[in-house]
């Protein structure tokens, strides 16, 4: 806050009444056809303009602040975007998608929608606008930390982004970025999940997020609990753009401008977080560079391509002194690369729909040397490199007013390579485990169709039914998975929907290719059912009430450490590779309710009241059920903020959670051979402390004639509160021990904007 007071004094004389322009276009969300005469105003003030016959539209010498835009035309449902943030003497590009009214075509409606609804998906999805992930406190831009406020998100580990949805393992998240499928969005990614440390995704890119946590179209294979959609913005089209970033933990830029029908985009960050390793009280120091690009360009009004990609370098060196400060049994050296590049072709049916076609290669290598603190004797070597290309088709078709049909293909070759060493050891039970070295490449095509169709009946009542069949070629099965959904509005601004589908996922390709018999193991696969109830408080705040339930079979399980579950060992107390032998048989469950209230920034206020019961558990074959790791059993959300002003903006997040289930340590068997010794007979049987966390931001603008600069300060984890990470046995002093979750941590920044 001191910086910027100090940063109000110096600057204060040469601020200046600042305007930018807001432009965009204006289309059909159906068939992405311009909508010509459509009229789009300012909230609240008399700047407004009429689309030309591309829907193009530019509203000129508007102050400097945060707007609402409305668009209205004849024949569609008014179209209202809230967060708008005009900054001097840029271009701020907006896109506004209009609904086909099924009603008489000359009616046109004025009930603003702030809430975008997809009648294909009508449950468990929700949307973020890149200025709601940009101003979130405690999550430094990080998208998965945003979308972890959600009630279906457990609360796991503040120092991992990973997120348990819905009692699910983070390996069970899909993520796509401009319709490009990307394994993993972080730095310091955890080998066979779609989680990590940070990160990498630069929060100014993002034009908007779409999460589901369920029930998610068949358009989506090869993942069990949810789906992630990041939609990247456009360069400007008309002006070069850039950006400076300054913070604690690293500085970057963004770079943006025109070209012949089309504009770029790129950014680039590195970090030097050395300068904050005593504040944070982390282990090590991380190391961390990542950039993205952006390019596109229109062929003509009907056919566009897109260019992107992304990438990271992660390095952290854990030395052998800070392990043995800290008490760890293992230090080394972590060293990991991530890259995907993809290309999209956009082709507009004119009046009927549009396809969208991408051809993606993704690669990421997991590197790391890991000793023993103890004997310093090698413990593990990880080198390990999985890449793929992909190829994904998807069409919408509006044959008629009251009936849209989605239907494509994908197709994934993959290749991996996996040349991993683990020094023998003994497993959490005490029992010696040899030595094992997995030196092995595997590959595999998998190949996928499906369709989905919507029908609106009536005014109030949207059914939708798809099926999804996938081939794979590890194992040469095909497996069908039918989904669909009904929804019915009883009232305007209130809608009762059930949805219901089966969803199947492949096993991690670092299990597959351990043992030759492993790939006939059967691919896990889960039924999703739900059943939703969403009502408008107001305009713009939104209940939203959810019941769900999730059946999962076909998990792998090892029959001589049967209370185990192998999947949830990388994210717990168990080490994935440490069983003997595997067969199926696994089977899981979790079910719930979630409460979410959400407020669109419409009159200062924003916010997010959330809250969830829930249960989430496992068996083995001729076990009994017991708790997953994610089963927090209850969470609560409680975010907001307040923008006072086009200079002044405040916001907070608490999140609070019931501990995480954990397997205690078997003391006296420990103590004797001074290592961790997990207590079998009460796996996942204690629950850690309960889980708190409050986070706090406030932002300063100053707007200068065509440039501007943004000061922030946010503190995370305010109260200092010790979270638990895990108990585990400190082999230096030969005791029980604990590792916790990152304590009260400043952030500082700077934005130029020019």
């Amino acid at each position: 806050m001191r910086l910027c007071f100090l940063l109000e004094i110096l600057v204060s004389t040469l601020v200046f009444s600042s305007t930018g322009t807001i432009a965009g276009t204006v289309f059909s969300r159906t068939t992405l056809d311009p909508v010509p005469g459509a009229y789009v105003m300012v909230d609240g003030s008399e700047f407004g303009a009429v689309a030309d016959n591309n829907g193009v539209f530019e509203i000129h010498n508007v102050p400097v602040g945060g707007y609402i835009l409305r668009a209205a035309s004849v024949g569609y449902h008014p179209a209202v975007k809230p967060d708008v943030i005009v900054r001097a003497g840029r271009i701020t590009t907006v896109e506004l998608a209009l609904e086909y009214s099924v009603v008489d075509a000359g009616v046109i409606h004025v009930i603003p929608d702030y809430f975008s609804e997809d009648s294909s998906e009508p449950v468990s999805r929700i949307q973020f606008s890149g200025e709601q992930i940009r101003r979130s406190a405690g999550s430094a831009g990080d998208v998965s930390r945003v979308v972890s406020s959600l009630p279906s998100v457990a609360k796991v580990d503040d120092q991992y982004n990973g997120m348990p949805v819905r009692g699910g393992n983070p390996m069970e998240n899909g993520i796509y970025i401009d319709g490009v499928q990307v394994p993993n969005i972080s730095h310091f990614p955890r080998q066979g999940t779609s989680g990590g440390g940070l990160g990498l995704v630069n929060t100014d890119l993002i034009k908007d997020v779409q999460f589901s946590a369920g029930g998610f179209s068949p358009r989506f294979g090869n993942r069990l609990s949810s789906v992630m959609e990041v939609q990247l913005r456009e360069g400007n089209r008309e002006e070069f753009d850039g950006q400076v970033d300054f913070s604690m933990s690293g500085f970057g830029t963004v770079l943006e401008g025109p070209i012949k029908n089309g504009s770029w985009l790129v950014c680039a960050r590195r970090s030097y977080v050395d300068l904050i390793v005593e504040i944070a009280d982390v282990d090590a120091l991380p190391n961390y560079s990542d950039f993205q690009a952006k390019v596109v360009y229109d062929l003509n009004q009907a056919h566009r391509i897109t260019f992107s990609c992304l990438g990271a370098d992660d390095y952290v060196d854990y030395t052998f002194d800070q392990a043995f400060e800290d008490g760890n049994d293992n230090y080394g050296i972590t060293d990991n690369w991530n890259a995907v590049a993809g290309l999209g072709w956009r082709w507009i049916w004119p009046g009927e729909g549009f396809s969208s076609t991408t051809i993606s290669f993704s690669g990421i290598h997991y590197g790391g040397d890991y000793f023993s603190t103890i004997s310093q004797d090698v413990q593990a070597v990880q080198n390990s490199t999985e890449k793929s290309v992909n190829l994904r088709n998807v069409n919408t078709f509006n044959p008629v007013g009251r009936v849209t049909l989605e239907f494509g293909a994908d197709a994934e070759q993959t290749s991996n390579r996996f040349d991993n060493f683990y020094a023998a050891d003994t497993t959490w039970s005490g029992e010696p485990m040899p030595q094992l070295h997995v030196d092995t490449g595997s590959s595999n095509l998998s190949l996928g169709l499906f369709a989905t169709g919507s029908v609106q009946t009536s005014d109030r009542i949207t059914l939708t039914a798809g099926l999804r069949g996938d081939y794979n070629g590890v194992n040469s099965k095909m497996s069908l998975s039918p989904r669909g959904s009904f929804s019915w509005e009883p009232s305007q601004g209130t809608a009762v929907s059930i949805s219901a589908g089966l969803y199947r996922q492949t096993l991690p390709a670092e299990l597959v290719a351990r043992e030759k018999e492993f790939s006939e193991l059967e691919n896990p696969s889960s039924i999703h059912s739900v059943i939703s109830f969403r009502h408008l408080l107001t305009d713009e705040t939104k209940l939203q009430i959810e019941c769900y339930h999730k059946s999962y079979t076909g998990f792998p399980c090892d029959p001589e450490q049967t209370g185990y579950f192998i999947l949830d060992g990388v994210s717990s107390e168990q080490d994935l590779y440490a069983f003997s032998d595997l067969q199926s048989g696994g089977e899981a469950r979790a079910y719930g309710v979630e409460v979410t209230v959400q407020k669109q920034l419409v009159s200062g206020f924003y916010g997010l009241i959330a809250g969830s019961c829930s249960v989430s558990e496992y068996r083995n074959p001729d076990e009994e059920w017991r708790r997953r790791i994610f089963d927090n059993r209850w969470t609560g959300t409680l975010e907001g903020g307040y923008r006072v002003s086009e200079k002044w903006e405040f916001s907070c997040r608490w999140l609070a959670a019931g501990g995480r289930p954990y397997t205690p340590l078997d003391i006296q068997a420990s103590e004797e051979q001074n290592r961790t010794i997990l207590n079998d007979s009460m796996i996942n049987g204690e629950r850690y402390p309960w889980y708190s966390s409050v986070n706090v931001r406030a932002d300063r603008r100053f707007n200068f004639s065509e440039s501007s600069l943004v000061c922030y300060v946010s503190v995370w984890n305010l109260l200092d509160r010790r979270n638990t990470t895990a108990t585990y046995w400190n082999r230096i002093e030969n005791r029980e021990d604990s590792i916790y979750q990152w304590g009260i941590m400043p952030r500082l920044g700077l934005e130029y904007e020019f």
